[in-house]
């Protein structure tokens, strides 16, 4: 994009709109007019349309006013708003502390509705089991656990099993990046309420603020009474990690978005306090860029640098191989900030200050509906099954940053070819154009404001 803009300088401002959006349109790798295209695959380290300018911080700080840049979009007491209204929605995150426990029966009923949810596509040969009997042995798990109701925290990262089963659950094609039995995972430093533990022990039915599923065998801290559940939460002064994989004394790993109660600062370090197989303990993490004593104030400043730094980061469906999806990684930059979010795209896409329905508008009113939206705040672009933040227009061209594993791109014979990015970075609206799956911004329909 650099070199197109460099050699078009002193061209007119409409020529050099059409040039590129050209770039965005036309393929990156030359392969349109290969019989071969359809239904293969290949890997990109980029997306079309996508040059170096567009991953840089400065090109989204240069895009907007010094005062736009700056002004907080939501207060402290705002946010905690829209945290209680949010809460009262289905799927969002939930207060597993504070809430009083499900009674035993509205767990079993629960247990039973994702069991016959996961069993449908199972029963229609939409997915398959990695190990054969293996959905059948996890019903038997589920249904055999007992009652307990107790509060633990999370001393190393811990995958959030959909049913109580190890082995995976794939679509036909048997893509081992998308287990269907991987609902989400939970870093270091996250609380949750047991609710079930499996006839052997090894199986705990937990639930924590963004969703609910299975954990095996996890590394979680003994059992804390619920006072001690709060306070570690969210009491006192805290310290809020705003990069990932921030090392500790003791040789924990801290992932965006999570924080802990600060004990002391010292110079050049804060005291904090973290889990471990023990209970809570002290710990020091130094004192520099990637901590914040207390939340971000929410500004697109604030936002922008977080989420630049992730460009390139390894996507991961449901935390895979310590990656991130597109709804975890929106999750974690706003934990941030202290907004409070479930984990899945549709919730949310529906959990702004406010929202705008473009299901069924045009490219064009979709666009001035952006537009308008920008203008009033932070911007989320849901479609289904994907979530993306919108950085804003260059040239009359809209971006957005998101965590994404593939787009399709139409074969000059018919049918598509599969790229695969897996990675954050930042892309047009357009990919997938001219395909089944639609262009992105085709695909959109909910927006969500996080604003005045």
């Amino acid at each position: 994009m650099r070199q197109v803009e460099k050699q078009c300088a002193g061209m007119p401002r409409l020529f050099l709109l059409l040039l590129v959006t050209a770039a965005v349109l036309l393929p990156a790798e030359g392969w349109a007019s290969d019989p071969r295209c359809a239904g293969t695959t290949s890997w990109s380290d980029r997306p079309a349309g996508t040059g170096d300018a567009q991953r840089e911080l400065a090109t989204w700080l240069a895009n907007r006013p010094i005062a736009e840049l700056d002004r907080v979009l939501m207060t402290p007491a705002e946010i905690d708003q829209l945290n209680a209204a949010n809460t009262a929605r289905a799927g969002t995150w939930q207060d597993v502390v504070r809430k009083p426990p499900r009674e035993p029966r509205e767990v079993d009923a629960e247990l039973e509705e994702r069991i016959a949810h996961m069993r449908r596509p199972l029963e229609s040969g939409a997915w398959l089991e990695a190990r054969p009997g293996s959905f059948g042995a996890a019903i038997a798990i589920a249904r055999g656990s007992r009652p307990v109701s107790r509060f633990q925290v999370a001393v190393a990262a811990a995958d959030l099993r959909c049913v109580p089963e190890r082995s995976g659950l794939f679509t036909r094609a048997m893509d081992r990046d998308f287990d269907r039995n991987r609902c989400s995972v939970l870093h270091t430093g996250e609380l949750v309420r047991v609710d079930r533990v499996s006839a052997d022990g090894r199986w705990l039915y937990v639930r924590a603020g963004h969703g609910v599923g299975w954990l095996e065998a996890p590394d979680l801290t003994p059992p804390l009474s619920a006072a001690d559940a709060v306070a570690y939460r969210d009491g006192g002064d805290r310290l809020v990690v705003v990069d990932d994989w921030v090392p500790t004394a003791r040789g924990a790993f801290l992932r965006l978005g999570t924080s802990f109660p600060i004990v002391a600062h010292e110079p050049g370090r804060y005291q904090i306090l973290v889990p471990t197989l023990d209970g809570l303990a002290d710990d020091w993490v130094d004192d520099d860029a990637r901590v914040h004593e207390g939340f971000l104030p929410l500004t697109r400043r604030s936002l922008l640098e977080l989420v630049m730094r992730r460009v390139g980061d390894p996507y991961g469906w449901g935390g895979t191989g310590g990656g991130r999806d597109c709804s975890r990684l929106l999750h974690d930059a706003f934990a941030t900030f202290g907004v409070r979010f479930g984990r899945h795209s549709g919730v949310i896409g529906e959990s702004g200050r406010y929202t705008v329905d473009v299901a069924g508008m045009s490219d064009r009113q979709k666009r001035d509906a952006l537009r308008a939206a920008d203008g009033r705040g932070i911007v989320f672009l849901y479609m289904p099954g994907h979530i993306m933040l919108y950085l804003g227009e260059l040239d009359g061209v809209p971006w957005a940053l998101s965590a994404i594993s593939e787009y399709l791109v139409p074969c000059a014979g018919g049918g598509h070819r599969t790229v695969r990015l897996d990675r954050v970075d930042v892309t047009t609206l357009e990919l997938g154009r001219g395909t089944e799956r639609t262009a992105f911004i085709e695909r959109i329909t909910r927006l969500a404001v996080f604003g005045p």
